[in-house]
């Protein structure tokens, strides 16, 4: 049977998803917490727990949402919607119902941490499903780009429109006002679950009968024993396992990055907040130009190789805020401005090349398993990646939190002393260029690249059309060896790696 063909209509459906992934984001980190702490009456230190409980819960459901996806095409409902569409449709009214309810004053904490977790739940039940359609509908390299390219431009536009909506309600009912704040989370709602109808109907999935089981679900307890046993099977996946290195120190980074800069502008630097917000979003706009660079990048060389780009860019830029700050006392405040503008740019071309990398490479990863496991699961890994991101979060958080104690930060202070900036400074240039060190080490042993993903897809249709593996060329189980981490002879199901059992005993990975 001819595969099908992905369209421009299809490009455009599954990018409509980072209306959920991105706008939502965006919106809830500007103003959601500033909500709870200002208007209803949370102390900081509770808004924060709201949001690190949701998270935590967030985390430990990405796998298991995945694995549920994976498996739900054995259901009646499964066959009949889709084993991940169907997940889209039922986001499309539990979105509507849950966001807005986060924008509500006048409840409790626990109220407050009720309702993140429920909505924390709807969101990971669209975006594990959702992020798998690209390896669903092609095992095309460059289709593949096409879909998770339009994903990351569409993230970065429904940003931008996410948080035009609170000065709009501002400007209508008044600076600080509280229907204000409902409104927005109502009407951009609205937009998403109109953004996942979208979805859901200009997307499609793999055929019912080109996914292959290798065994029944079993009992509740075989179900669990499976989940956890799919969770570290993927990381006994060479390429995976990388992937998952590389995006785990990746998400540091970028949150670190951002959480930092606000204290470099303002302590460092002695400027305004304002200046920082009109910086900051002065900046983002060269997310589009810089991703249609990388996007290029990672198609015709890799993953690994755009990370050298973004470490050179990166460092580079790093290198600038430690000049800047000490040549300001020479400078007027608007040279001052002017430079970090620049400096601020060129870090966010990096920065958006650093966003980018783990996107490209997930979707190849379900493949690279297949040539293993002889199964479909894209569910797991994009589980495990949701998991590693939620981890990075977390780490970014704790980081910054203790690194920039250890140098006597004084919290709510107007002056710092001279060792808190020194602080300041360290988790500014230090920490991120030791963590783009280490991304750029794991790195070099992914042999990711379109010429190898192609190989290796071609011999898993060979096999599976019939074809012995005693006719294997050397250049191809080169690249099945490099990207499996598994020898040859133990790829194409030779391997217990999915029988559920403490140990796999009769083939062993590398």
């Amino acid at each position: 049977m001819e595969a099908r063909k992905v369209t421009w209509w299809n490009v455009l459906g599954y990018a409509c998803l980072n209306f959920l992934g991105g706008g939502t984001q965006a919106l809830s980190s500007a103003f959601l917490m500033l909500f709870y702490t200002m208007y209803c009456d949370i102390p900081a230190v509770q808004a924060g727990l709201i949001f690190t409980i949701a998270r935590c819960i967030d985390a430990v459901g990405n796998p298991v949402m995945g694995y549920i996806s994976d498996n739900f095409g054995r259901t009646r409902l499964g066959k009949r919607f889709g084993r991940r569409k169907f997940f889209i449709l039922t986001g499309i009214p539990l979105v509507l119902i849950t966001y807005p309810i986060l924008w509500t004053p006048g409840h409790s904490f626990e109220f407050y941490v009720v309702a993140n977790i429920i909505y924390e739940v709807v969101f990971t039940s669209v975006m594990v499903p959702g992020p798998t359609l690209p390896a669903e509908m092609t095992q095309v390299a460059a289709e593949k780009t096409k879909l998770v390219s339009a994903k990351q431009y569409c993230g970065t536009f429904a940003s931008t429109i996410a948080l035009l909506f609170p000065a709009f309600f501002f400007q209508r009912f008044g600076e600080g006002n509280l229907d204000a704040f409902f409104y927005t989370g109502l009407t951009y709602a609205v937009v998403v679950s109109l953004s996942l109808a979208v979805m859901y109907f200009l997307t499609y999935e793999r055929a019912p009968e080109d996914i292959h089981y290798t065994e029944e679900m079993g009992s509740v307890s075989h179900v669990l024993r499976k989940l956890v046993n799919d969770v570290f099977a993927s990381m006994r996946i060479r390429a995976f396992r990388l992937h998952a290195g590389m995006m785990l120190f990746i998400g540091i980074y970028k949150n670190l990055a951002a959480g930092v800069f606000t204290y470099y502008v303002i302590y460092a630097l002695s400027l305004s907040v304002s200046a920082t917000s009109i910086i900051t979003s002065f900046a983002t706009l060269v997310s589009f130009i810089a991703l249609a660079i990388f996007i290029t990048i990672c198609y015709r060389r890799g993953g690994p190789f755009a990370f050298k780009v973004v470490g050179v860019i990166v460092t580079a830029s790093l290198v600038g805020y430690y000049v800047l700050f000490q040549n300001q006392s020479s400078m007027g405040e608007e040279a001052v401005i002017v430079w970090l503008t620049v400096l601020a740019i060129i870090n966010n071309v990096g920065k958006a090349g650093a966003d980018y990398i783990p996107v490209f490479q997930l979707p190849f990863m379900a493949d690279i398993d297949e040539a293993v496991t002889m199964e479909r699961r894209e569910g797991i890994f994009t589980g495990v990646n949701g998991l590693l991101s939620k981890l990075a979060s977390a780490a970014e958080g704790f980081l910054l939190g203790v690194g920039l104690a250890l140098f006597g930060f004084e919290k709510g202070a107007g002056q710092q002393t001279a060792m808190a900036i020194d602080g300041v400074l360290v988790m500014t240039i230090v920490v991120p260029i030791v963590l783009c060190a280490i991304v750029y080490l794991i790195s070099r042993n992914l042999t990711l690249t379109k010429e190898n993903h192609k190989l290796l897809v071609d011999e898993v249709h060979r096999i599976r059309s019939g074809g012995s593996m005693a006719d294997v060329t050397p250049e191809t189980r080169k690249a099945v060896e490099s990207l499996t981490g598994w020898k040859y002879e133990q790829c194409f199901g030779h391997n217990d790696l999915m029988r559920v059992h403490d140990e796999p005993k009769s083939a062993h990975s590398y």
